[in-house]
Formats: C-alpha cells, sequence, structure tokens
C-alpha cells in the first residue's frame, strides 16, 4: 500500500518526456524555498548560540506613571528638602567698618508734627554691634570682671548732650576699672528699683583708642532712696528728693577700647567746670524712646538674666536699720 502511495507521489511530481520522467517546474521552486527556509534556520541557531543570555525582566505589578504624576513627585521633594543655611557675616569688631547713622526726627504722638532736636542724635550701624555692648555692660555693671582698658589716658573734647544750650559743650573723660563701688536707689518701701536702661546716642570723640562713647540713660522710677555699696557691703543710705519729675536719670558713659575690642566704663574728671545735668529728674523712663531710637533697651534683671550675671544688691531695706545720710536732690 506505501508503495502504491509512493507511486502516486512521484508521478505528480514528475512528467513523461519520451519515455523518461522529468522533475515538473514547480518541484525546483519547492526546493528552493525549502533550502532558503533550512539556510535561515541554521543562521539563527547559530547567532542566539553566541550571543549573551538576556537579563530577566521584571514584569510590571502597576500602571507606569504619567509625565505629570513624576513631576508633581519631583516638586514635592524638592519643597520638602530644607534649604541649605547661609551663614551670617561675623559682626565687624573693628570701629573703622561702622557707621553712625543719624537718627532722623520722629513724630509727636500729641500733635504729629516732627520733634525737633537741638542736638542730633546717632545709632551705629551695624545693629549687631549693640550685642557686644550689652555684654560688655553686664559684667561693668554687676561688677563682674568687666573689661580692662588697654590704654590709661585722658579722652579729651567729647561732646556732651545735656548742656542747655544749642551748642555742644566738649568734657574729657578716662576710662577705668570700677571693681569694688556701686550706687542704686529704692522706691518708699524700701524695695530695689528696676534700672531702665536706654542706649541714648553714640558720638565720634577723634581719639584713636577710643573712637567711639556711648551715652546710656540709667533710670530708676519713683526713686526714693539712694544706696551706695562698695567691697560687698552696703556703706551709705540717703533720701532722695526729685524735683521736676518722678523717674532719676543718670547719664552713663561707656566708651568702646578699639584695641582690646571691648567696651569700658568712662569717668568723669572733676575741675573743669562740670558736666550739666548728668544726674536729673524727668518725667518717663526710656523705655518710650526704644522704637523711636531705633535701638531696644533692657531693664537690669533682664540684662542679668541673659548674660546670668548675680543681683548683689538686695531685694529689700529695712530703712530703720539706717541712719540716713543727707538729702539727695536732683532738679530737672
Amino acid at each position: 500500500m506505501l508503495k502504491g502511495i509512493w507511486r502516486e507521489f512521484y508521478e505528480y511530481l514528475t512528467y513523461d518526456d519520451y519515455g523518461r520522467r522529468r522533475p515538473r517546474p514547480a518541484v525546483y521552486r519547492l526546493l528552493a524555498a525549502v533550502g532558503v527556509a533550512l539556510g535561515l534556520g541554521a543562521g539563527t541557531a547559530l547567532f542566539a548560540c553566541q550571543a549573551p543570555p538576556a537579563a530577566p525582566q521584571p514584569v510590571p505589578t502597576s500602571t507606569p506613571p504619567t509625565a505629570t504624576a513624576t513631576v508633581a513627585r519631583i516638586a514635592t521633594a524638592t519643597a520638602s528638602a530644607p534649604p541649605t543655611p547661609t551663614p551670617e557675616p561675623p559682626c565687624p569688631e573693628d570701629p573703622r567698618l561702622w557707621q553712625l547713622v543719624e537718627v532722623k526726627p520722629y513724630l509727636d504722638p500729641g500733635t504729629g508734627n516732627p520733634v525737633q532736636r537741638l542736638k542730633p542724635i546717632y545709632r551705629i550701624e551695624p545693629a549687631c554691634v549693640y550685642a557686644g555692648f550689652w555684654r560688655d555692660a553686664a559684667h561693668i555693671l554687676f561688677l563682674t570682671d568687666p573689661p580692662k582698658p588697654t590704654v590709661e589716658k585722658r579722652v579729651e573734647n567729647v561732646p556732651w548732650y545735656w548742656s542747655p544750650d544749642p551748642g555742644f559743650m566738649l568734657r574729657p573723660f578716662r576710662p577705668i576699672l570700677n571693681t569694688i563701688q556701686a550706687v542704686t536707689f529704692y522706691d518708699r518701701e524700701g524695695s530695689l528699683i528696676d534700672e531702665v536702661l536706654t542706649i541714648y546716642t553714640v558720638v565720634q570723640t577723634g581719639d584713636p583708642d577710643y573712637p567711639v562713647m556711648l551715652y546710656l540713660y540709667r533710670d530708676y522710677p519713683e526713686a526714693a532712696y539712694g544706696v551706695q555699696w562698695e567691697n560687698g557691703l552696703i556703706t551709705e543710705v540717703r533720701p532722695v528728693s526729685l524735683e521736676g519729675g518722678t523717674v532719676l536719670r543718670r547719664v552713663g558713659q561707656i566708651l568702646y577700647d578699639a584695641r582690646g575690642r571691648r567696651w569700658v566704663y568712662a569717668d568723669i574728671i572733676p575741675g573743669i567746670g562740670g558736666y550739666p545735668r548728668g544726674m536729673h529728674a524727668t518725667d518717663a523712663d526710656g523705655s518710650a524712646l526704644w522704637e523711636i531710637l531705633g535701638v531696644r533697651g533692657l531693664k537690669r534683671s533682664e540684662l542679668a538674666k541673659v548674660f546670668g550675671m548675680r543681683e548683689f544688691f538686695p531685694e529689700r531695706i529695712n530703712l530703720k536699720e539706717w541712719k540716713l545720710g543727707k538729702i539727695f536732690r536732683i532738679g530737672p
């Protein structure tokens, strides 16, 4: 049976040519197609054997993010990242790098008109300089290792603001190291008054060692008794009479030591004609000037807290225990 099927297939692929069987033309085309297919298959197999195996690809488990979602994710990450802080430049300690800027006239809250001053007042720029001043003032006022002046000398012809005439009175000062004496004031009940400290103005002195003087208002509302402290003890108590005001004001003067880069206490020099109104009575303490002058002041208790100082004056004194000294009269 198989022999008969093969016979029929053979006769289908060939034809009789004068007694000989020859392949039909279709047979040649079929053989050519088979040869091409075999060649391509062999080449593909050879290339596959020589190429490195492909890395396995992960199967996606979620829908790929859209372009909008990708941009939103990047923006969120950028916004949440903390900005790199820019370090502030150090505050200049060289007074040649400071500017003394005039405080312009301000408006009278009652009339709304500019307040005319007889003498211009100034503040220091940059304002960071005042941080160093308060540091040194704390050591000076609380007698705790106050800065020592590097040069012992008189500083001549410093403008004094409190003479009644419109011009400047020029007065000498000398930097000192006061480590044993202090004066403060108490009210009528014998309670310590929290001194109000106000930076009023700064002036140029023209002296290369102490080129800048700062005037500090030291105010005591309702002062009734003055108390002197020396070498750890109260040495004197005097009653105070304020005439023309309810606040006792002391004008403190502090020089900048250009060599030591510190503020040092300055004292007056007696016998040269006086320093008018170096202590006087006024209607209000200097806290109302803090915003106007552009420099915030402090109370003595705040200064102690900021710099960790200890108050050596007692909170209260028993006035009956003291023999009071001569009355201290303070005019306007």
